[in-house]
């Protein structure tokens, strides 16, 4: 992996995204499995640090790396990446690439989701990003999006099913030294920190690759130094722990404890197993759990790292007898009056926002939400009217899935992630604030017992409160079997995937 590029941290996207297709009740987010792992102790002679170094020192890798996607011990994918320098149009550029694919079986269903890309960096200057073209395929809908850049803006088309749409967006900052942050951080011994464009939304995210020192990795019986980067975006509360050779080559990438993605010859990168998603990564419960409102429910948990906050108004957190992390879910009605509808705010407000995949001010999606809630000023009741639209209209399949709203409301059908999108997208054309929710959820399916499974499910804002609300479930208010983990954009919940254990469970009337 040449670069600490951009469609890495997609598979921090891809994978709870093919994990969350498993759908209804469940869709535990894969990810990525088992490597060597780092030990401490003496790591060797390091090379020299060169803290003025520029990315544009560092050398292309014009042949791929392949790297094995694993959630435990199972490969679920594959990826590649290469760097080279070409000319282009009379100007010398970096050319990143980077090619992926997800694979897993869903109740069912095989889904299967690809991604490509291309960032192009001038070499000369600050080497900014001039162009972006990226592709999607597979579960999740076919996609694409081509930007060319100057300084000030980028502008490029948008492709989906449902056609082309014109894109515009100012220009993020971006530039190579985020395309090789993790390199750069290794040959510097500091920190490197930068804006960064999210293709799949327009997203720029502040991205930070802290040096973190050496240590040693072993490879076929090997001790082999490495340099140690941690990576994460602004706000995540753990951070991915990238291993490089001196050389340059990534060899291992870790997301939590049950994550990994490995440096690997391209036959055996190619070769992933057949999992099923719902045994893999199910997260085993003592007893069966009540669905009641008003309920709390304490979870004792084993595996949740240090620093990764869950508390918020519904969640609290507090640390058990023997170090185990207990959390106490509540769910309750909302009391006090009914807070009245605002108006819809296409641009600002990141729980308002028109995005491509939430694009509520596609026609379809405007007139369903005003046929759905004309006449209804409180903000609650139209909302409750909204989920209850989404959970009769959508029929409940497994492993199908629509990255946008527009889409998932022509098919007609979906699982957790097309309920939850289709009624964020609704919510936010009445001019109620709303935003998407992953975490677990109680469910017994099959004979693997009582258990959580992955879910997505969405909060709306009542006034000055946040309401869970599950229209996949059709509960206007969200159990305390949901266990929320991030929230909108957030996507560092991944790093809980294989390492979650629940020990015990009690449960109250509050």
């Amino acid at each position: 992996m040449k670069t600490r590029s951009p469609l890495l941290r997609r598979t921090a996207s891809l994978l709870p995204g093919l994990a969350l297709a498993a759908g209804l009740a469940a869709g535990p987010a894969a990810a990525t499995g088992q490597a060597p792992a780092a030990k401490g102790g003496k790591a060797g002679a390091a090379p020299a640090c060169r803290p003025s170094a520029r990315p544009q020192d560092l050398p292309p890798r014009p042949a791929a790396d392949w790297y094995g996607l694993y959630v435990g011990d199972k490969k679920v994918g594959w990826m590649s990446a290469r760097t080279t320098h070409e000319t282009r149009d009379g100007r010398k550029v970096a050319v990143s690439r980077q090619e992926m694919l997800v694979e897993a079986t869903v109740g069912t269903r095989r889904v299967q989701r690809g991604a490509r890309e291309e960032r192009v960096y001038d070499l000369a200057g600050a080497g900014l990003l001039v162009a972006l073209d990226t592709a999607f395929t597979g579960d999740g809908g076919n996609r694409s999006l081509r930007l060319a850049c100057d300084a000030r803006t980028c502008r490029g088309t948008s492709t989906a099913a449902d056609g082309s749409r014109p894109v515009e967006v100012p220009h993020p900052g971006e530039t190579l030294a985020q395309a090789e942050a993790a390199r750069l951080a290794a040959v510097r011994c500091r920190d490197v920190a930068g804006p960064v464009l999210q293709a799949e939304d327009l997203r720029v995210k502040r991205m930070v690759d802290r040096y973190a020192g050496r240590t040693t990795l072993g490879l076929g019986g090997v001790a082999t130094p490495v340099a140690v980067v941690e990576e994460r975006e602004d706000g995540d509360r753990v951070a991915q722990r990238v291993l490089l050779a001196d050389d340059g080559r990534v060899l291992e990438t870790r997301v939590g404890e049950g994550m990994v993605i490995r440096l690997e010859p391209e036959e055996l990168a190619r070769r992933i197993d057949a999992i099923d998603l719902f045994a893999t990564l199910r997260v085993a419960l003592p007893a069966p759990l009540p669905r009641d409102v008003p309920m709390s429910i304490t979870y004792a948990l084993r595996g949740v790292p240090a620093g990764f906050d869950l508390d918020d108004p519904r969640q609290r957190t507090a640390r058990g007898p023997a170090g185990e992390t207990l959390l106490t879910v509540t769910a309750r009605e909302p009391s006090g009056p009914d807070a009245p509808r605002g108006a819809p705010a296409e641009r600002g407000d990141p729980d308002q926002a028109a995005t491509l995949d939430v694009d509520w001010t596609h026609p379809r999606i405007r007139a369903l939400a005003e046929a759905t809630v004309k006449g209804v000023p409180g903000t609650w009741t139209a909302a409750r009217r909204l989920s209850r639209a989404v959970h009769d209209r959508l029929d409940k399949v497994y492993g199908q899935s629509q990255d946008r709203a527009s889409e998932i409301l022509e098919q007609g059908k979906g699982d957790c992630t097309e309920h939850t999108r289709l009624f964020v997208a609704l919510c936010r054309a009445a001019g109620i604030r709303a935003r998407e929710v992953k975490g677990l959820v109680y469910a017994n399916y099959g004979e693997g017992g009582p258990g959580l499974y992955w879910h997505a499910w969405a909060e709306v804002k009542v006034g000055n409160d946040w309401i869970p609300v599950d229209p996949t479930f059709g509960q206007d208010v969200a159990d305390a079997t949901h266990v929320a983990l991030g929230r909108g954009t957030r996507q560092d919940a991944i790093a809980l995937v294989g390492a979650l254990q629940v020990l015990r469970v009690e449960t109250r009337k509050p």
